[in-house]
Parts: C-alpha cells; sequence; structure tokens
C-alpha cells in the first residue's frame, strides 16, 4: 500500500509540471500492482485536451477481497491536475454487464484524502472516503437511498441467490486497517421494501424492512478475525420454497472468530415470532466449511405455530399433513466429528388431532433422552387419544432407546372397555430405512360401543383376537401369519396382509380373508336385514383397497356345514331378493308369502367378483338345475323343509356403488312390503 502511495505521488508531480503545455497528451501503463487490501493488472491512464483536462484511466483486472471485476473504466471530462489537488467531475465509470455510472472523485495528497462518490441515479449516492497516515488507514462507504438492484450489478458472483427487483439501501461500511491489511470491519444498513426472486419462482420476497449490523475485528496476535452481526427482519413477505412468512418479527444473532483453519461459531441465537428462540453454536473446517461441530437448543418452542409455517410444508403428501398441533417442545441436539451424538427432547402437554378424525392423542408428556454411545430409557405418558375416533385409554409407555434401535418389551393400551396388547415391539433404522414390528392380541371389546364409535351400524357381541408378527419395511405394513378374531360367535381370519404407504394419502391394502361359522342370528338382527337362523362361512380372497375403497376382490359366502335350525323371515326373503333384482322371488311362490312369517331352507350362498367397479355376481347354482324353473338365473337361497322357499337372482352384472346403495336401502330398517 505504502509503495503505491508514493508512485502515485511521484506520478502526480511528473504531471503536474506536463500540465503546462497545451493539448499535450501523456500515458501513463503498469503491469500490476499488489498490497495487502487489493491488487490490480494492465493498468493504463492518459491525460488530453486543453491543459490536460481529460482522463481515461482503464484497469484490466482488479481485486479486492476476493471479489473481481474485469474490463473497468474510468473516464473525466472535466479533471483538474495540481501538486495538491486532483479532482474529476463529470466523471464516468463503466464495469462490465451495467449502465455506465456518475462519479466524482477528490484526491488531495498533503492531506492524505481521497473520496469518490457515485451516483447512479438522482438522490442517489455511494460515497466513499479514504484517509490514511504513516502507519494506519480508514475509509466509509456512506449510501444514501442506495438500490439493491445496483448492488447486484456489481456483484455479479451472487448470480445463484434470487436477484433483487427494487428495495432501498441506506447506512454505511467503515473499514481500517495498517499498510499489512485491513484489521476492522463494521457495517450498520437498513433495507426497505425489498423485492426480489428466482428464475424459477421458488424463491421471493415483496415489501421486506430490515437491519443488518456487523462487524470484525483482527487480532495480529493470532492471526483470528473476532466477529458478529445481527440481522433483524422487521415486516414484509417471503418465500423460500415451500416455506412462506407473511410479515417480519424475525431476527439472526451471530458472533464467533475466524482463523485460518477454522470458523468458530461461539454463540448464535434465531428468534422466531410467535415461536420461541434457538441458540446454537458450532465449528466449521476451512476452506472446505466441512462441519466438525454443532450444538442447538430449544427451551418451550410453540408448537402450533412451528408446526403450521415452518413443518407442515415439508409433510405434504403424508398423513400428517392434515395434522394440527399444540403445546410446548424443548430439546437439545449435539452433532461431532461427522455424526449425531445426542438428542434430548421433551414434550409438554402436546397433543396431535388429525383434521379427518383419523387419529388423536391428547396430553402428551414426554423426556425422551438418546445417547450415540449408550443406552437411555424414556419416559412417555398420554392422557387419552382415538383411532377412527375409537377411544384409548391413558397410557404410560416404556420405551428403551439403544442407539439407533428402540424397544416396547409390552404395552397395555385400554380400548374402549377392552385392552389392546402390544409384544415386542422394535423399531431401528437399516439401509437409512426405518423397520419395526410387533406381536400382540386384542382383549374383548364390546362391538356395541365399538360399532357407536365408529359410527356404523350398530352390533352386538364382543371382539377379540390374536395379533401375529407384524412388521413395517419399505413403506410396507405386513403380517406374518394369520390374524385371527372372534366375532358373531365364529372366527374370522386375515393372511397375506399388506398395507402400502400407510401413511400416504392413498394407502393400498391386500389381504385374503375367511370367516367361518358365523351366527346368522347376531348378524342380522344387527344390520335390521330380518331374521335368518343358520350359520355361514365366507372368503374374500385377492381383496384389495385403494384409499380404503375396494378395487378388487373375489368373494363367496355360504352355508356352514353341520346340523343347526335353517329359517328365514319374510324381511329377509324380500331384501335377499332386491340384491338379485327385481323379482328374484320365484312368482309361483310369491302369492303364499303373506300366509307365513318364517320359511325353511337348505342353503344360501352368493358370490361377487369385483372387476373395474362391476361386481359379476353368481350364487348356489344356476336356476335351470331346478325343474320347476326354466330360467338362467342363479339361486340365492334353495328351499328345504316345509314351509320353503327359493330365492332366484337374475342380475349377473351390476355397478359396484348400485350394489352399495341398495344394501344401504337394505339395512336403513325399511319394512319390505309383500304383495
Amino acid at each position: 500500500m505504502r509503495r503505491l502511495f508514493i508512485g502515485i505521488l511521484l506520478v502526480t508531480i511528473t504531471l503536474g509540471y506536463a500540465a503546462f503545455a497545451a493539448n499535450a497528451r501523456i500515458s501513463l501503463s503498469i503491469n500490476d500492482i499488489h498490497s495487502p487490501v487489493f491488487s490490480a493488472k494492465e493498468i493504463s491512464a492518459s491525460l488530453s485536451g486543453q491543459q490536460l483536462s481529460q482522463l481515461e484511466f482503464r484497469v484490466g483486472e482488479i481485486a479486492v477481497q476476493g471479489k473481481i471485476w474485469r474490463n473497468v473504466k474510468l473516464s473525466c471530462t472535466k479533471f483538474q491536475l495540481s501538486d495538491r489537488l486532483i479532482d474529476c467531475f463529470g466523471g464516468r465509470i463503466h464495469l462490465p454487464n451495467s449502465a455506465p455510472l456518475a462519479v466524482v472523485f477528490r484526491f488531495i495528497p498533503h492531506k492524505k484524502n481521497l473520496e469518490i462518490e457515485i451516483q447512479p441515479a438522482a438522490e442517489e449516492s455511494w460515497r466513499f472516503s479514504l484517509h490514511w497516515d504513516e502507519n494506519f488507514w480508514w475509509s466509509t462507504l456512506t449510501i444514501a437511498n442506495g438500490q439493491a438492484v445496483h448492488a447486484v450489478q456489481w456483484l455479479r458472483d451472487i448470480e445463484t441467490m434470487p436477484v433483487p427487483g427494487k428495495g432501498g439501501i441506506n447506512g454505511n461500511v467503515k473499514f481500517s486497517g495498517s499498510m499489512d491489511g485491513i484489521a476492522r470491519v463494521a457495517a450498520e444498513l437498513r433495507i426497505d421494501k425489498l423485492a426480489f426472486s428466482d428464475r424459477n419462482g421458488l424463491r421471493a420476497g415483496e415489501n421486506v424492512n430490515m437491519t443488518i449490523n456487523w462487524s470484525a475485528e483482527h487480532s495480529s496476535q493470532n492471526n483470528q478475525w473476532q466477529w458478529q452481526s445481527e440481522i433483524n427482519w422487521l415486516a414484509g413477505e417471503i418465500f423460500w420454497q415451500p416455506l412462506y412468512f407473511s410479515e417480519g418479527g424475525y431476527s439472526l444473532n451471530l458472533a464467533g472468530d475466524l482463523s485460518e483453519n477454522n470458523i468458530n461459531l461461539s454463540n448464535g441465537k434465531i428468534v422466531l415470532r410467535d415461536i420461541g428462540e434457538l441458540d446454537f453454536s458450532g465449528v466449521l473446517a476451512r476452506p472446505g466449511n466441512d462441519l466438525i461441530d454443532f450444538n442447538l437448543r430449544a427451551t418451550s418452542l410453540e408448537l402450533a405455530t412451528l408446526f403450521d409455517q415452518i413443518l407442515r410444508p415439508f409433510l405434504r403428501n403424508t398423513a400428517f399433513s392434515e395434522m394440527n398441533v399444540i403445546g410446548r417442545s424443548s430439546f437439545a441436539w449435539r452433532y461431532h466429528q461427522g455424526g449425531n451424538k445426542s438428542l434430548v427432547l421433551d414434550l409438554h402437554d402436546v397433543s396431535l388431532a388429525d383434521q379427518r378424525e383419523r387419529f388423536a392423542f391428547y396430553r402428551i408428556n414426554a423426556h425422551i433422552p438418546w445417547q450415540a454411545n449408550s443406552a437411555t430409557i424414556a419416559d412417555i405418558s398420554i392422557l387419552s387419544g382415538q383411532v377412527l375416533r375409537v377411544p384409548l385409554g391413558a397410557v404410560r409407555v416404556p420405551l428403551e432407546v439403544n442407539k439407533f434401535e428402540f424397544r416396547i418389551p409390552q404395552l397395555v393400551l385400554p380400548v374402549l372397555d377392552g385392552k389392546l396388547k402390544l409384544e415386542n415391539f422394535i423399531a431401528s433404522q437399516q439401509d437409512n430405512n426405518w423397520h419395526w414390528q410387533f406381536n400382540g392380541e386384542l382383549l374383548p371389546v364390546s362391538m356395541e360401543q365399538l360399532t357407536r364409535a365408529l359410527q356404523i351400524q350398530q352390533m352386538h357381541g364382543t371382539i377379540s383376537g390374536v395379533i401375529p408378527k407384524v412388521s413395517y419395511v419399505n413403506s410396507i405394513v405386513a403380517v406374518d401369519g394369520t390374524l385371527l378374531f372372534n366375532i358373531f360367535d365364529g372366527m374370522v381370519t386375515a393372511k397375506n396382509l399388506k398395507l402400502i404407504e400407510p401413511l400416504g394419502l392413498v394407502p393400498h391394502l391386500a389381504v385374503d380373508l375367511a370367516m367361518k361359522n358365523l351366527d346368522l342370528d347376531l348378524l342380522t338382527r344387527t344390520f335390521s336385514f330380518g331374521n335368518v337362523q343358520g350359520r355361514i362361512d365366507m372368503e374374500m380372497q385377492n381383496l384389495e383397497l385403494a384409499g380404503w375403497r375396494p378395487v378388487k376382490f373375489d368373494a363367496k359366502l355360504s352355508s356352514s356345514a353341520g346340523s343347526y335350525p335353517r329359517q328365514i323371515s319374510q324381511a329377509a326373503l324380500q331384501n335377499i331378493s332386491a340384491l338379485g333384482g327385481a323379482s328374484a322371488v320365484a312368482a309361483i311362490q310369491r302369492s303364499f308369502l303373506r300366509f307365513f312369517e318364517e320359511f325353511s331352507y337348505s342353503e344360501i350362498g352368493w358370490q361377487c367378483f369385483l372387476r373395474n367397479n362391476v361386481c359379476r355376481m353368481d350364487g348356489i347354482e344356476p336356476a335351470s338345475i331346478l325343474v320347476e324353473f326354466e330360467s338362467e338365473g342363479y339361486v340365492i337361497v334353495k328351499g328345504g323343509g316345509i314351509p320353503a322357499i327359493t330365492v332366484i337372482g337374475y342380475n349377473r352384472n351390476v355397478g359396484w356403488q348400485e350394489l352399495i346403495n341398495r344394501l344401504k336401502r337394505i339395512t336403513q330398517g325399511n319394512d319390505p312390503v309383500i304383495q
């Protein structure tokens, strides 16, 4: 730096003597200049015109603290040169890819003072002043009504960031140091009505007001920079895919030191409006800025706002995107040398509720410690909850945590008047994916209470069952074995059960169901179907549900083997006949229905093969097998005993929604009309 100023002084004196020559032209060229503050290459200057009043100054390349400009040109049409003063009025500075800028500068050698003012537009000023003595120098950049769009034009290396469309900048940036380099930097800036966007529309802002205070000081003893900054976002809208913030109220405070090897963040704080504060610290290794150490802590975060503003946008297309959360949370996370070392999560009176009423858990309090190198025990309690509107009672979860494996040896969850017992629950991370498994048992639950909670047709009796090994791998829930349930005094088994994307918006279920020896008396009374005495078996193979709606199955219903009473009421006959279409009861027998309340039958059977929203129906056998019927229909109820009745179906193909509508009409309790 000192050599540079001496060189400028010598050139000034030389040019001063030549200034008396009218219409002379003087040129000067320098290959390169180096200093701790900046460097320049391919420098040329020329004076011309009357009394050498016109200046043209060119720099092939100039670098300031890592920022490089090329092909910079300064022209001055009103140039004044003397041994005590260099003045430029009506100057223009030309930067690559930007319009020429009006510039005025004054250099007073004996006062060691340089002032440059750039005026890109009316009432906009970027004024730079530089002072120095034998040992030190200091400078100030003062910005008045500066436009953000101009700053971006001058700093072309931030093209990957959103580009401001408008915005005003006011404030100053101060530099000071010695001839060895910069020793201190301080900035106080205010930005008003900033608007920005990127090319893809994924990041944008409108009417953003913010303040920036930043300072850094160099210590020559340990060759480190001590720095601190404070950024306050006061107002405006920002969209940063997928996050959207509608107004200000946020701040970021940082403090630390910078050495040749590390960036040390000793104190960081983020203040989020209506959410809370997060404190953090860490170390980055230079020059790659690799993370070595990081600590993040938060106390009493407001989860409702945190979830809505920050977490929900990342949970789109999952079951959690329509969830409401209230309560508070605290956590502490530590990362060191390339790995997570610890995480402690606390929940305080947290409640989760799905907007579609698929699940809800209330008053969750938890202390969950996790250590990378040791096992811990978590304490989790839930006051109440519900799944598919089925109420769940209070429970305490004995969670064992060992690195990336979580265990619950046994959990008893109250369900209505019964209990769901889960055993041997294990969750672990394998190949960057989570796997879990468990088995259990459903202790008797009242069907009356269960159906009331599910808001479906009321049923009687109880339901219980055995749950074999259930596992979750690659977003698929699978049952390794057979699910067993007792209902309607019979047994229901489920095999080959797979649930794909259970937390997605359209889960897919595949299963084979078999129902054995169900009590028809209990079943038909439950659904206001009319009374049928007997037992039935039902198989539903290749059942597939998409979004919990059936898209495919092969269903077959038939009378169970064995000896038992087989009676069917008038109402049940009429309702069964409605499934097969009009005139399903043979005309020859219809006139006798009014004389009997109940009839005997030998067998009941019905089949439905669902494909492409059409049910292909069939029965026990073709109606033509019976001598008295010359029909291509199918037998649903085969008569037997006295009085006997036979029901024949005529519709083979029925739209699935039409069949559902028929069943709804049947089970709504309408009284059958007998002609």
